[in-house]
């Protein structure tokens, strides 16, 4: 079991490394599987992804640590946007038209709420108990 983990894990981290370069896949959802997955198989995998750049970037500082610039997050609300006018101008389903945009207006409003603080001011639900290494060293 432990080799299937590690494998899932090896094709988590690298579609979510590909999806850095590429908009409208999200980098951090991938991470956060890769950490679950690695955490399971291997104590030197997690220890591993903890200390990667991109991880420490894309999770632990952006979400855990809520250091995603204004921009940063502006830059996410564009492209996510831009992704969901794709399905917006070529359809004819007025239910979809109406969906999109208050799905756009919905990621905005929780994400800035989670930053200002007014959403979990003491860190993510899930993840209160979860130890994380420190990154001092």
């Amino acid at each position: 079991m432990k080799i299937i983990y590690i494998l899932l894990g090896i094709i988590s981290f690298a579609v979510g490394t590909i999806a850095i370069w590429i908009p409208g896949l999200p980098t951090t959802g991938f991470y956060v599987l890769t950490a679950i997955l690695w955490s399971k198989s291997s104590h030197r995998l997690e220890a591993w992804l903890h200390k990667n750049k991109y991880y420490i970037k894309y999770v632990d500082e952006a979400v855990f640590n809520r250091k995603l610039s204004l921009r940063g997050r502006v830059v996410i609300y564009f492209i996510t946007a831009s992704m969901m006018s794709i399905p917006f101008f070529t359809t004819n389903m007025l239910w979809l038209k109406f969906v999109l945009p208050l799905t756009s207006l919905t990621q905005i409003t929780a994400m800035e709420s989670y930053y200002h603080g007014y959403l979990w001011r003491n860190g993510i639900p899930f993840t209160q108990n979860v130890k994380r290494p420190e990154l001092n060293d």
